[in-house]
């Protein structure tokens, strides 16, 4: 499965990011997709997790907390192709092909 993730807003607006597996995000160089201009984005923020029947989302106990649909996400969460959610007080979205 190929995916794009796609920064919607602040510093890195536009920015997008190619993945073929799971992946961390977070304000460490070491993540897979770094955000590291967004200062209310923790260290290792959140996971998205590739499994057989979509993408999921979970929280990696960020301070800041990742939202879906408005919800602060505590547990893994299906997440819909090009559906929005927030890191921090960045907004991105995923895109993929099987």
């Amino acid at each position: 499965m190929k995916i794009k993730l796609e920064v919607m807003s602040g510093a890195m607006d536009g920015e997008e990011f190619h993945l073929k597996r799971s992946f961390t995000i977070g304000r460490e160089k070491s993540n897979e997709v770094p955000l590291n201009l967004d200062k209310y984005i923790s260290r290792r923020h959140a996971r998205v997790l590739l499994n057989g029947s979509g993408i999921c989302v979970e929280d990696l106990g960020s301070t800041n907390g990742t939202f879906i649909c408005g919800e602060r996400v505590y547990e893994k969460v299906k997440v819909d192709e090009n559906q929005l959610f927030r890191v921090g007080r960045t907004w991105v979205k995923l895109n993929w092909k099987k």
